[in-house]
């Protein structure tokens, strides 16, 4: 084995992200702000946070519902929070149809997309926004796939990045925040 060491090439990715965190910190913060009054809003008045990714983004999808149901490691009530997927097969609704029935005026509904082709997620979004759901969207800072869609009203959340595993490890960071921020609104400090 040779005994050549991999470490800088090992550290670029690792630097280079944490540049673009640096660049970004000040915007993705405010806007995680905005999306944070905008759960809490729906959440304290009796609607719900409905969530959606494309591809692997799904999986952040899934990971926001859990959290805002379960909490950011601070003890309260569950959130009304679900995500919904993308169907596997044909006997399964479509995204558009998952969000036709659940999705109510004032509801919230939180999206990460990664800037991949995404039809389904597209028309959903589409729908969501003719329901008047608030949407919250966390997508690269091109917003080519669903920051057509979003009004003035709604809540984009621009990933800094240009590749899928930096917008990917981008929006689990905000999404981690988004979630705290959340409980920090509807608990106080830790330790208030």
């Amino acid at each position: 084995m040779s005994e050549a060491s991999f470490q800088p090439y090992l550290q670029q990715p690792f630097l280079e992200m944490a540049d673009l965190l640096y660049q970004s910190s000040d915007r993705l913060a405010q806007q995680l702000n905005f999306a944070a009054q905008a759960i809490v809003h729906a959440v304290t008045t009796g609607g719900k946070v409905v969530c959606a990714g494309d591809a692997q983004a799904n999986w952040l999808a899934q990971q926001t519902a859990s959290l805002l149901v379960t909490g950011h490691g601070r003890e309260r009530p569950p959130l009304s929070a679900l995500a919904l997927s993308e169907p596997a097969h044909a006997q399964q609704p479509s995204l558009v149809q998952q969000i036709q029935a659940l999705g109510h005026p004032g509801d919230v509904w939180v999206v990460f997309s990664l800037e991949t082709e995404a039809p389904d997620l597209v028309a959903a979004t589409e729908m969501a926004r003719d329901l008047d759901l608030i949407l919250v969207a966390f997508t690269g800072e091109a917003a080519a796939v669903v920051g057509p869609l979003l009004r003035d009203t709604d809540v984009w959340v621009p990933l800094p990045g240009s590749q899928t595993a930096q917008l990917f490890a981008m929006a689990w960071m905000g999404l981690h925040g988004l979630c705290a921020a959340v409980d920090t609104c509807l608990l106080g400090e830790h330790g208030s």
